[in-house]
């Protein structure tokens, strides 16, 4: 595995990088609070990994749980939606924008697996390009929306993204994120709790309930940063954005009980985060808009 190494934070260019599980690879910034993996993989080889042949199945035989899901999704952006166009990043197999192009026009996407840009061209006849937006053009710029979806944890540098974002936006358009609550999700703590009583299943945890990244097919996701809410909104803040949603995403694809049973479980942590701050569930929704410059 290619590895790269981080001398400095990526997100405030502090060279105070404290090591947090030394096993795990898991490091974290003493000035900012950002948590990284370092050393980790380089961006070619999470390109590789998600570019895989039938790394997308899975997408495709939960149809119609993930179908719920971004309808979700959708009705959640709603009361903050810049009327118009929308680009998304990280695109996957391209079902969000399916269902995206009846709320915006026109939609465009991103992704940096090639099997998930030609599923996403083939199946819905979508506009995906291929390849880093760092440095792919786009001729429908600026765009009135942008999302990331579960993408920031996936990139080198999450600063680079989130300016590049600024760029492809307009002044006031709207940028979406959702990220994993990799660090402080109640899950995240049980898990800790079971490995200190000696369970087989999660001895391989570090002392934060984090893996060490591997790329021979035992992981299913490759996250390099791990976000709290916290240091998300920092970043959106100080790359010329202005906070207008701070929740929880909705993320679960499921049907039937599963889903009536994470209906549930959404509703109890949306309670706790406005009743108390109390930030236990597995994923952060974030929404900002660029200010004028």
């Amino acid at each position: 595995m290619n590895l790269d190494i981080l001398r400095s934070c990526d997100l405030c260019g502090s060279d105070r990088i404290m090591v947090l599980d030394a096993g795990n690879n898991i490091c974290k910034c003493g000035s900012c609070g950002y948590v990284f993996d370092n050393p980790r993989p380089t961006a070619e080889e999470v390109a590789i990994f998600y570019s895989k042949p039938g790394k997308y199945d899975p997408w495709v035989r939960e149809e119609e749980a993930r179908d719920s899901l971004w309808m979700r999704r959708l009705r959640k952006m709603e009361k903050t939606k810049k009327p118009g166009s929308l680009l998304d990043i990280g695109t996957g197999a391209g079902q969000f924008l399916h269902h995206a192009r009846s709320h915006y026009s026109p939609v465009c996407g991103s992704e940096v697996s090639q099997s998930g840009a030609e599923l996403a061209k083939k199946k819905y006849g979508l506009c995906v390009r291929q390849g880093d937006v760092a440095t792919l053009d786009f001729p429908e710029a600026p765009f009135d929306n942008i999302t990331l979806f579960h993408v920031l944890e996936h990139v080198p540098s999450p600063k680079v993204l989130i300016r590049r974002c600024a760029e492809l936006l307009k002044p006031g358009g709207r940028l979406v994120v959702a990220v994993p609550n990799d660090l402080l999700y109640l899950r995240a703590k049980v898990k800790i709790l079971l490995k200190g009583l000696g369970v087989r299943r999660y001895r391989h945890l570090g002392e934060l309930g984090l893996a060490r990244i591997t790329l021979d097919g035992s992981m299913q996701e490759i996250h390099v940063s791990h976000f709290t809410a916290g240091v998300l909104r920092r970043l959106l803040e100080n790359s010329g954005f202005s906070i207008l949603e701070d929740s929880i995403d909705p993320y679960y694809a499921a049907t039937g009980i599963a889903k009536l049973m994470q209906d549930l479980e959404h509703a109890v942590y949306r309670v706790l985060l406005f009743a108390g701050q109390i930030r236990l569930y597995p994923a952060i929704w974030m929404v900002a808009r660029k200010e004028s410059v």
